[in-house]
């Protein structure tokens, strides 16, 4: 089975850092375990590659990153979580939407996505968790993000996504690459990257060709002969670390009334994870033992 890749450098005489990935792999998971249509597995995998990229500029393991996009149009909210190691889940609230295709013959991922917002969170565990909220400024989830860079970071920041489904519905290709401008970065490397920027293919046409993260950086930077390192290389997935005793630890929440309330109704009780579809069951009696011996 092929494996993701992501890559994290800079560039040695320069302050610019980027990130790359190829996740097909974990975009054609997260449709697979949530049945998505093509419009909906483009914008999900659009926003998964996003947070698998912005996760891995976070420091350490139990750092972790979410981002909301939550839209007035037929998707209405998705949510990813991502740690910086390349891990990241999903929950899309209406994976089962109609096939939109836009003017460009393309999936309509603006209008699965409608106008609404973007929240970032990053919990670090030291303190309170960052959070910052802009508007969705195209929905298209790319723009999204370089949008939230400049508001709520001040980071000058490219960042190009796509995610390609072939005529099975099947997520074929998928990837993206954020390249972020540090303080003091001189104009001829900020005319470079703009004027290189938009004279690249589209991520998916690159991944057609076989190209890897790697190739990717090289096509950017190549013209300008630009030496980078590659400091970071990480293989991302799509894990969901639910767990029935998480589970149990949520039920252990519930009060006396309303353990009363689902003894009533007589029948187990059971609980799907809305990352990865699966299911927990209990009993009324395995229930009322837990909390007895909390």
């Amino acid at each position: 089975m092929k494996k993701d890749t992501l890559i994290h450098g800079q560039l040695k005489d320069f302050p610019v850092r980027f990130l790359c990935a190829d996740s097909s792999a974990m975009v054609e998971e997260f449709r697979r375990i949530h049945l998505a249509t093509p419009t909906a597995a483009a914008a999900g995998g659009r926003l998964i590659t996003a947070a698998v990229l912005m996760g891995a500029m976070m420091k350490n393991e139990t750092d972790r990153l979410t981002l909301i996009a939550k839209g007035d149009g037929p998707i209405g909210q998705m949510v990813v979580t991502a740690g910086n190691s390349g891990q990241a889940k999903c929950d899309i609230l209406n994976p089962g939407i109609e096939v939109l295709i836009n003017v460009a013959g393309k999936l309509d991922v603006a209008k699965a996505v409608g106008e609404g917002s973007l929240t970032v969170i990053k919990d670090t565990g030291y303190s309170e968790p960052y959070n910052s909220t802009v508007k969705l400024v195209s929905s298209e989830i790319a723009e999204d993000i370089a949008y939230y860079y400049a508001l709520s970071e001040q980071v000058p920041t490219v960042c190009a996504l796509g995610v390609y489904v072939d005529t099975q519905g099947v997520v074929e290709h998928a990837g993206g690459y954020i390249l972020q401008l540090m303080p003091n970065c001189p104009e001829e490397m900020i005319d470079y990257l703009e004027k290189k920027t938009r004279q690249m293919p589209n991520v998916t046409e690159l991944l057609k060709k076989k190209m890897q993260p790697e190739d990717i950086i090289h096509t950017i930077f190549a013209d300008g002969a630009y030496d980078y390192d590659i400091n970071r290389r990480l293989q991302p997935r799509y894990y969901c670390d639910c767990s029935r005793q998480r589970v149990e630890s949520m039920l252990m929440a519930l009060d006396e009334k309303e353990i009363e309330e689902i003894a009533k109704e007589k029948k187990d009780v059971e609980i799907q994870c809305h990352f990865c579809n699966k299911k927990y069951t209990f009993d009324i009696e395995s229930i009322k033992k837990m909390k007895e011996t909390k």
